[in-house]
């Protein structure tokens, strides 16, 4: 195995001499839940994993391939000399699937979790550097959504795309909407979700689908987390003007997580801008805490110590543990709407989302169901005993200004604003 100067330095001749045609491909391979492995089974067992990693690698992997390590639990792997994209992604797939057959680790056999972010010449990158990092930010892009493999972005078009969010941070160019959380059974809006919308002056309106996955990859997550927080914060202060029992929902990236500052960076933001801790509830996704349940506990407790409530996001959807539930300072579950979709033409997913909501109450949270997009599938979530719920046809995402407007009607005795559908 090389060292990473060398590793860089063969890349770059790989990339310069080629054949005709032929791309350079790079995976960056992060080792999962090694931490995990080390409580559960022994240090000493999981520092040997890396090398167990390795020995999988010289196996698999062709003659001209490359292998660098380049931290505790993560590898760079050259793989020169591909024919197209679609062969670089098998050569990808054959690595995941290398990794389904269990590592012998010191005598032991042990299934490791991998992640595997993909990158190649040309189309992401022309230099060894550049393609290391773009390998990089799609694993970490893995990592965020709790996928097993990313491919790295378009490059000139998203690299742009990167730049304009990072001087629209800067310049405060982002907006705040606030969709309405229903309770169902009084069939009344006791919460929002504050959500980041880009209005970009070139590009016109760019969907958060795009854009929040591009801070992931382009390293802007803290960036936009600290925004939405900090603006959403300030946006609520007034709607709480109007509605002092409404409580407001706030994402939390999985990459600032894990950050050390996170505790004093939502005291202060609540500090700033007068909010009471319980009317505010910090949504963290169910893959973020589940890659290192032990540390995660531990975070949360912290942001709950706060007063702030805590939601687990897109609950399902991952891998979790129903055993981690129980060390979770959570005061929520959101079921992700890919259950809730379904749900009322398929049986599976009705049991399934039934299943999650009587968990959750038997742990003493409540649940709110994702994607709700008709009156059918409100009702079946009314006779399961749903707690909230919210989708288009609860209400749309709509600014501050007009939540403050029908406040106001409503006030003065005016028939309300109808909704935006």
């Amino acid at each position: 195995m090389s060292s990473r100067d060398q590793f860089l330095a063969e890349t770059e001749h790989a990339i310069a001499d080629g054949a005709p045609g032929a791309l350079v491909g790079m995976l960056h391979i992060h080792l999962r839940r090694v931490r995990q492995l080390a409580v559960a089974l022994g240090h000493a067992l999981a520092a040997a994993v890396p090398d167990a990693v390795e020995l999988r690698l010289a196996e698999v992997l062709r003659g001209s391939d490359r292998v660098c390590r380049i931290g505790e639990n993560d590898f760079l792997v050259l793989i020169p000399n591909l024919l197209s994209p679609g062969h670089a992604e098998l050569a990808a797939q054959r690595l995941l699937r290398e990794f389904e057959r269990p590592l012998l680790v010191l005598e032991r056999p042990l299934a490791i979790a991998v992640a595997i972010g993909l990158a190649w010449t040309p189309e992401h990158a022309r230099t060894a550097d550049d393609l290391s990092r773009r390998a990089t930010a799609a694993v970490d892009a893995a990592l965020a959504v709790g996928s097993r493999l990313s491919l790295a972005v378009g490059a000139a078009e998203d690299a742009l795309l990167v730049d304009d969010l990072r001087d629209a941070l800067v310049n405060n160019e982002l907006s705040i909407e606030f969709q309405p959380i229903v309770a169902l059974r009084k069939n009344r809006i006791v919460a929002v979700e504050a959500l980041a919308r880009w209005q970009c002056p070139r590009r016109g309106m760019v969907a958060p689908q795009r854009f929040v996955p591009m801070a992931e990859q382009g390293g802007l997550a803290a960036e936009l987390t600290r925004w939405t927080l900090h603006a959403g914060l300030r946006e609520y202060a007034q709607l709480r003007g109007h509605d002092p029992n409404l409580r407001c929902a706030i994402n939390l990236s999985p990459r600032v997580f894990s950050e050390s500052g996170l505790v004093e960076q939502v005291g202060a933001s609540l500090a700033i801008w007068g909010v009471p801790p319980s009317s505010v509830i910090l949504e963290v996704t169910e893959t973020a805490v589940m890659e290192d349940p032990e540390y995660s506990a531990r975070a949360l407790r912290g942001l709950r110590d706060t007063g702030v409530g805590i939601a687990i996001d897109d609950f399902g959807k991952g891998y979790s543990s129903f055993a981690y539930l129980k060390h979770f300072p959570a005061t929520e579950l959101k079921i992700d709407k890919s259950f809730v979709a379904d749900m009322v033409r398929d049986e599976r997913s009705s049991r399934l989302v039934r299943s999650m909501i009587d968990l959750a109450h038997s742990l003493g949270l409540s649940v709110t169901s994702e994607g709700v997009e008709d009156e059918n599938t409100a009702q079946r979530l009314r006779e399961m005993d749903c707690d909230h719920a919210q989708g288009f046809h609860l209400g749309r995402p709509r600014p501050r200004e007009q939540w403050i407007a029908e406040y106001r009607a409503r006030a003065a005795g005016e028939p309300a604003m109808p909704p935006v559908v």
